[in-house]
């Protein structure tokens, strides 16, 4: 879709919802040759980023905020998303932004969830795997849980990471890492 495109599809849902954080709907949204710019006022700003979340997601958009990527375009919704220094998991995991997102971690407290969401459920939380770089040891820790049992063990380098939450997110076998349960 083109910035031209995203930004009709935004300016006609945000007169769909109504929404109060632009004065002008049409001036508010700015297509450029590579995106669609939004400025509001710094005390509407949460507004904005909660309306734009939904319909990235619903819409199969990236998103940024300053030097932030907040939504990559692919999110899955059947997976939520927790990084170090979120509040609360996020409902759509990206499997194209986990390469900027991991090798983006440096600090041993840098941790990545990817979690299995059921909407009848949403609590459970017992369906998902864990990456965290281990600097000292030049590696990555990974657990991942399954119905209540947990699995660990420790891979090489942030490829290995990386490849190990796709082939899980895909439904793939991953017992040949040599787990340990927990």
């Amino acid at each position: 879709m083109s910035p031209t495109q995203v930004r009709a599809t935004l300016v006609d849902l945000a007169r769909e919802d109504q929404i109060t954080f632009l004065d002008d709907i049409d001036a508010g949204f700015v297509a450029t040759a590579a995106n669609v710019t939004v400025t509001v006022e710094d005390y509407l700003v949460n507004d904005a980023l909660g309306w734009l979340d939904d319909v990235a997601l619903a819409e199969g958009l990236g998103m940024r905020h300053g030097d932030q990527t907040l939504r990559f375009g692919d999110e899955d919704v059947d997976f939520t998303i927790k990084m170090r220094g979120d509040d609360d998991a996020r409902i759509g995991a990206s499997r194209l932004g986990l390469e900027p997102l991991m090798k983006a971690m440096r600090d041993d407290e840098d941790f990545i969830v990817i979690t299995r969401f059921d909407l009848e459920d949403p609590a459970d939380e017992s369906h998902f795997i864990q990456a965290r770089s281990f600097t000292e040891l030049d590696g990555w820790t990974m657990e991942y849980g399954e119905g209540g049992t947990e699995h660990k063990t420790i891979v090489a380098d942030v490829d290995q990471a990386i490849n190990t939450i796709l082939r899980w997110m895909n439904g793939e076998d991953i017992s040949d890492l040599g787990w340990t349960r927990s």
